[in-house]
């Protein structure tokens, strides 16, 4: 492992830690200390992507690699955008959120039109920013995640895509993240660290729901262990989320029903980690970015809840991190390391081969399907952190490139 992994190795042990600590009969754990282990949690996936290659730098006393051609166009969109992390596209297909950190500024979110790329004036202004923005089920809301004034702890909000001011729907001493609205639009899961047990260690996270009215959220989850990221599955008939075991650490892919009740254990012991969970692959797969084993490097798997199975992608020996799934569930992008920082990949699911697309020394981040055969991505390729367009129906002509 490089340098820099081994620091991102610690930061997340550093996380699980913080976030694992049993209460004692000493002073309480410092708000600062609080504030230190939700912005870790919040923001560990971003720090995977955008992290992963930086160590990869140009070996002098070997021959330069011959510079390759990239095989798609690929399109600047945005200048002094600070492009921070790409969010979902709304369920009409013709939105998609961003989340962008101007100079001196907190993250803050945005939404572009996909159809002629004009971006409109920031939707949030929180002090400290946001997070998991997700979209609801007709497009006229959006929740998230967002720190205000006081910056200490994550809160849900709720804000209406035509204009106002954000309504926040929790507020307490307690870490409030990754919302997740259901079917019907008319309530928020979303992962807590306040327990509905009353002897439960500190930072044991569970699943809770809010109607999207307001009012006093409830607890989706009881379990002793950790339960987080929910999220719906892809018929829309129940929650998927991720257990941690309280014993070993390592996650699990659990399937619930919408009244808050387990069904089963799809994924059991396999993974150390699971980072993101994604229905709606091809034969109704599930795309799970994980790792196997706590020290190994991070990885793409189809899982096939049927069987149940889970595969590999090819080339086992690149990382691959921040998959996103193409509309028609038969594409997968994810970001792993090139020569030179980190790069864009796509996976075919009809060939089961992988391609690289994108060659030029950056660090690449958030690829997200807009269409079949368009990416938005995020990279500093021309130094600051922009939005770039990248399309696979428009194939680069290399005799008209040299």
């Amino acid at each position: 492992m490089t340098n820099r992994e081994n620091q991102i190795a610690a930061l997340a042990d550093l996380a699980l830690r913080v976030c694992h600590m049993k209460p004692t009969k000493g002073p309480q754990i410092s708000v600062r200390l609080l504030r230190i282990a939700s912005c870790l949690a919040m923001l560990m996936p971003i720090f995977f992507t955008t992290q992963i290659a930086a160590d990869q730098k140009p070996d002098k006393s070997e021959p330069k690699e011959e510079k390759k051609t990239e095989p798609f166009k690929i399109t600047k969109l945005t200048q002094g955008m600070g492009l921070y992390a790409i969010g979902p596209v709304s369920p009409d297909k013709k939105s998609i959120l961003l989340i962008a950190q101007k100079p001196g500024l907190a993250p803050n979110m945005y939404v572009m039109n996909i159809g002629d790329h004009s971006i409109r004036p920031p939707l949030t202004s929180l002090q400290w920013g946001v997070a998991d923005p997700v979209w609801s089920p007709d497009g006229q809301s959006i929740a998230f995640a967002g720190f205000g004034e006081t910056g200490s702890f994550p809160d849900i909000y709720v804000l209406s895509i035509k204009g106002g001011a954000p309504r926040q729907l929790t507020k307490n001493s307690f870490t409030d993240k990754e919302p997740a609205f259901t079917p019907d639009g008319k309530r928020i899961l979303f992962t807590s660290d306040e327990s509905p047990l009353p002897d439960a260690a500190f930072g044991i996270l569970h699943v809770a729901v809010i109607p999207v009215t307001g009012g006093k959220p409830d607890f989706f989850t009881e379990d002793e262990c950790s339960s987080i990221r929910p999220l719906m599955s892809a018929d829309g008939k129940s929650v998927l989320l991720v257990k941690i075991s309280d014993n070993s650490g390592r996650h699990s892919l659990w399937q619930y029903g919408l009244d808050g009740k387990a069904i089963t254990d799809l994924t059991e012991t396999r993974y150390a980690r699971i980072r993101r969970v994604i229905p709606g692959g091809a034969g109704g797969s599930i795309v799970l970015w994980a790792q196997e084993q706590a020290e190994q490097q991070d990885n793409v798997y189809l899982f096939e809840p049927s069987v149940p199975r889970a595969r590999e992608l090819p080339e086992p020996d690149l990382p691959k991190v921040s998959p996103a799934l193409s509309p028609d569930g038969k594409l997968i992008v994810f970001v792993g390391p090139g020569a030179i920082g980190s790069q864009l990949y796509l996976y075919d699911s009809t060939t089961d081969q992988i391609k690289q697309l994108t060659y030029k020394p950056a660090n690449s981040h958030s690829p997200m399907f807009v269409s079949n055969t368009e990416i938005l991505f995020g990279s500093n390729r021309d130094k600051e952190n922009e939005l770039y367009l990248l399309e696979l129906n428009q194939p680069v002509d290399e005799k008209k490139k040299k």
